[in-house]
């Protein structure tokens, strides 16, 4: 777990390939978003680095349809 300082992409994503959980504070305005699609065979041009953009925090928090889970960490 850490601050905000560890949310950034750079550290994030080969933390991600090394199948490590990281817990971090995000702002609640954050633009999240999907995995970029796989990108069909034969398809010219950049390939895209994001998919779709996901709901804000903040609605996340007052959305009625929010599924909410306790977790214990021991220790």
């Amino acid at each position: 777990m850490g601050d905000g300082g560890f949310s950034a992409l750079l550290f994030l994503d080969p933390v991600r390939r090394a199948r490590i959980t990281a817990i971090t504070r995000l702002r609640l305005d954050a633009a999240i978003y999907n995995p970029a699609p796989t990108r069909p065979p034969g398809t010219i041009g950049r390939p895209r680095t994001k998919g779709a953009r996901r709901p804000t925090l903040a609605s996340r928090l007052v959305a009625k349809d929010t599924r909410w889970q306790v977790v214990v960490v021991p220790g």
